[in-house]
């Protein structure tokens, strides 16, 4: 009998069978199968391989077409399959990274022609000895690594360039004022023949960034401070016309531009407003030449006692204040009245009479530069 049956006797029932039966063992693999198995192997690491440098060959279908024909007793037949799939893929992967490496190289390129040399020469001549060797593995491993490596140095490169860019536009503007800037312009220079250089690494990028952001920090300091220096003093220019002096009208606008530009921030607009008014306060003072009796003399008439010039000016700020109560509340011009006439409160508060009379001044062009827009 095929069958072996041994009985074994139990405590309170009869005799129970048990019957085994031996699995007989798994056929060998014939060596043409080892080998499908070994490329298959073979096959699922280097697609791997490609996944990880995103889209590229694929030869899953192969894979899929030799595993049936293998299990349909086709073994030759898979083995075909299977040895034409690696052969594509081999390939295929090689094109993929000649074609990365090529667009590498053109990066660099281009970030030489932007003004800068990224220190990528070491990793870029073991990644290009790598691929034209075969060794697909590690030239797909150190084209990943020197890709993220030039990404992230683009990326760097891009908002230096925004904060160079920024410099040498304020500086420009502040030298057509001849704005003093002391060593801002040779910090500039100084930036850029270091980037000039022959290998700049993300760390000495990292640094010339960080002294870039302090050099627009400082021309921002020093560009502000210039102008209103100078708007201040061609206040007082102003100030000598009368206030329905149609002549200075223009100049009286453009120095509230300026000043309000200067306020927001706004550097490069304060700076067109500041260019546009000395044009006009430079053909003012020809007309005053012509026709001297068009500026107000501060010798005309007595003096003004201090008693005199409080009352005068509390007059001013009460007729000023009822008309910055007739603009819309949520305009520009009537937050910064509604500034002005604080200030000017605080200041007769303080019998500042100059100043107060500065600051009522300034509200009366604002307001009659407002009105002549609308």
């Amino acid at each position: 009998m095929a069958e072996s049956a041994e009985a074994a006797p139990t405590a309170d029932g009869p005799v129970v069978a048990s019957v085994s039966r031996a699995k007989p063992p798994a056929p060998p693999l014939s060596a043409e199968e080892e080998l499908n198995a070994a490329i298959s192997l073979d096959l699922r690491s280097k697609m791997d391989l490609v996944r990880g440098l995103g889209p590229g060959p694929d030869v899953t279908a192969e894979m899929c077409q030799a595993a049936l024909s293998e299990a349909e007793g086709r073994v030759t037949e898979a083995l075909d399959i299977l040895r034409s799939a690696q052969q594509r893929l081999e390939t295929q992967t090689d094109e993929v990274l000649q074609q990365r490496l090529h667009l590498l190289e053109e990066r660099r390129r281009l970030l030489v022609k932007t003004g800068v040399r990224f220190a990528l020469g070491p990793d870029f001549a073991q990644l290009s000895t790598a691929i034209q060797n075969g060794e697909r593995e590690e030239g797909a491993t150190l084209l990943i690594a020197a890709e993220q490596r030039i990404g992230q140095f683009e990326n760097d490169w891009k908002g230096l360039q925004g904060l160079l860019a920024q410099i040498e536009g304020l500086r420009n503007e502040a030298a057509d004022l001849d704005i003093p800037l002391g060593e801002i312009s040779s910090e500039l220079e100084e930036i850029r023949e270091r980037l000039a250089g022959p290998d700049v690494t993300e760390d000495a990028l990292d640094t010339i960034a960080q002294e870039a952001a302090q050099t627009l920090m400082l021309l921002h300091e020093a560009i502000p401070s210039s102008l209103e220096t100078e708007l201040t003093r061609h206040e007082s220019t102003l100030n000598q016309y009368p206030e329905d002096h149609p002549p200075s009208a223009v100049a009286r606008r453009l120095h509230l531009e300026a000043t309000r530009h200067l306020k927001k921030g706004r550097l490069s607009e304060a700076v067109q407003s500041v260019r546009d008014l000395r044009q006009e306060l430079a053909e003012l003072e020809v007309q005053a030449a012509t026709r001297p009796s068009a500026i107000i003399s501060d010798t005309d008439g007595p003096p003004e006692t201090e008693d005199a010039m409080l009352d005068r000016l509390l007059k001013k700020a009460r007729m000023l204040a009822g008309r910055v109560r007739t603009l819309p509340p949520d305009s520009e011009t009537a937050r910064d009245a509604a500034i002005q006439i604080r200030e000017a409160t605080e200041l007769l508060r303080a019998r500042q009479l100059k100043e107060a009379d500065l600051t009522l001044s300034r509200l009366m062009r604002m307001l009659s530069s407002e009105a002549s827009r609308t």
